[in-house]
């Protein structure tokens, strides 16, 4: 049954790990045009084809760029429609160049963020000429088009890391407006590596509700109805969120030319009388997603950081990590006093388990003759069984459930590991990132393995054959030929499964393994050394 459980074990973390790459959401049919919405209790996905009239914009005058900073960032602001091109972040490196890291660094103008446009960019074009000009801690951005005078006002604080945005919109003909405009929250977002990329994502808030990221299909705006709370463009390790106060009739994001997401929100129609305006504010977070970060900028943002269904106990192993951190600086060190420590907190459990299951190999020899004594009436067998194991005091389930503790904790650090900016180029003896997979250079390129190996995850499988042994050596004399068959396949069986599926995971998870698999084997042996004492 252990090893039955074992490969149990083994699948469900790779069908769990595996569910978050490749696994599609269910979405509902596509619309060839444009679809209108109305918003409902629950938010619902409505799929429409991106309109072909504002993928391109048709741009008559020079661009030109300015640069202006804070504590936090560097903001490229451009005169086509006053909007932000470029975000980068000072307190963060890029790996390679070491500058300061490009947030977002966006080519379509159509998706600068902040670009404002109608629906179908006819009344209010995205690829407007604005003015720009520098007012204390403000940058104003004006223009004005037909019957229409925009303001953005971007108000620049520092050792904040958001962004605030005061659009006014104005009516300056002798007519009734009715109007509303899409704002563009976040566009821009990408990842180095080609495994990273599928992190990047949008989530929102809407109508109170989380509302989760639906992949897209080729050239398609997915639209989701209602009260916008919050929308977020997020990568492995950072999050453009954008928060409007004006009354929304939802949230849509979209794809451009080079495959990069595009996300924004839609305002509920607004009418303007002449000479009158209407005024909306927004604020966008440009920054780590880190909770402690969020929370400091005070809307609530630490709500975009989801660690998945054991968040809490990712939440958990985040603060143990940082606490080790805070004494031995250096994360590796942290992750395997992380296993030491939970080892720890497990070991009553654990020695309850081996002892559990050297009672169930003593009891072997009773077992099979119970077998082959009640052979036709297995009713009679069970009973017997269970009032075998109430006499001698065993319950047959102690034997799994370290393991089954540890599930949850391995997924658990796995989101820690992926989605904490903390371990973002955390450095461990040869490893350069501890949360991604070794990818030691090798001399020559060889085939299926290429031109890079991890490490770690052969010492794993090493680790696991002894681990392997020792489990058999303590089960002694008590199986039969056909059980001892089944130990020699899982001794090899068991640690390549281990491998394979360990193989391509962020190198911190895969020391977190080695570590507990090590000292599973010392508490093993630990016992059985008491046993033969005894």
């Amino acid at each position: 049954m252990e090893k039955r459980l074992i490969v149990a074990i083994a699948l469900s973390i790779f069908i769990i790990i595996s569910f978050q790459y490749f696994v599609v959401k269910p979405t509902l049919k596509t619309t060839a045009t444009e679809v209108t919405t109305t918003q409902g209790p629950a938010p619902t996905v409505a799929r429409e084809s991106k309109p072909p009239e504002i993928a391109q914009p048709k741009i008559s005058f020079e661009e030109k760029e300015s640069a202006f900073e804070t504590d936090k960032y560097i903001l490229v602001i451009s005169n086509v429609g006053g909007a932000i091109k470029e975000i980068r972040l000072k307190d963060y490196d890029d790996l390679r160049s070491k500058e300061p890291f490009v947030l977002v660094r966006i080519k379509n103008p159509n998706d600068y963020i902040f670009a404002v446009s109608d629906p179908l960019a006819r009344t209010l074009p995205a690829a407007l000429e604005y003015e720009i000009r520098q007012k204390d801690n403000a940058v104003i951005c004006s223009a004005r088009t037909g019957d229409l005078e925009i303001t953005k006002k971007y108000i620049l604080r520092n050792s904040k890391q958001y962004i605030e945005l005061q659009l006014l919109i104005k009516n300056i003909s002798g007519f009734v407006k009715n109007l509303n405009y899409r704002v563009i929250g976040g566009a821009g977002v990408s990842e180095t590596a080609d495994q990273d990329k599928r992190l990047i994502e949008v989530t929102s808030k809407i109508n109170g509700k989380p509302v989760g990221f639906k992949r897209l299909r080729k050239l398609e705006r997915i639209f989701n109805p209602g009260v916008v709370g919050w929308t977020d463009l997020k990568s492995k390790y950072f999050s453009v969120i954008l928060k409007p106060s004006a009354l929304t009739k939802g949230q849509f994001y979209s794809e451009d030319s080079d495959g990069n997401l595009v996300m924004g929100v839609e305002t509920e129609d607004a009418t303007i009388q002449p000479g009158s305006s209407i005024e909306n504010k927004y604020i966008l977070y440009a920054g780590p997603s880190s909770i402690p970060v969020l929370k400091a900028q005070g809307y609530d943002f630490e709500e975009t950081v989801n660690y998945g269904f054991f968040g809490g106990i990712a939440k958990a192993i985040i603060v143990v990590l940082k606490f080790f951190y805070a004494l031995f600086h250096n994360w590796g060190i942290s992750i395997i006093l992380l296993a030491i420590f939970l080892n720890i907190i497990l070991f009553p459990l654990t020695m309850k388990s081996f002892r559990s299951m050297q009672k169930m190999q003593e009891l072997h020899p009773q077992m099979e003759k119970l077998k082959v004594q009640y052979k036709a009436d297995p009713k009679k067998l069970n009973k017997e069984i269970m009032e075998l194991y109430k006499k001698y005091n065993i319950n047959p389930m102690s034997g799994c459930l370290p393991m089954l503790l540890q599930m949850p904790i391995f997924v658990a650090l796995y989101q820690a590991l992926m989605k904490s900016i903390e371990l973002r180029n955390a450095r461990f003896l040869w490893i350069r990132d501890l949360s991604s997979p070794e990818a030691v250079p090798l001399p020559i390129s060889f085939p299926i393995i290429g031109s890079t190996i991890n490490i770690l995850p052969l010492i794993m499988i090493a680790a696991m054959v002894l681990q392997q042994k020792v489990s058999t050596k303590s089960m002694g004399s008590a199986v039969t030929e056909e059980q001892k068959q089944q130990q020699k396949m899982m001794l090899i069986m068991m640690p390549v499964i281990f491998g394979f599926i360990f193989y391509n995971m962020p190198s911190g998870l895969v020391l977190y393994w080695v570590v507990n698999t090590l000292l599973t084997i010392i508490e093993q042996r630990a016992t059985l050394r008491n046993a033969e004492v005894s």
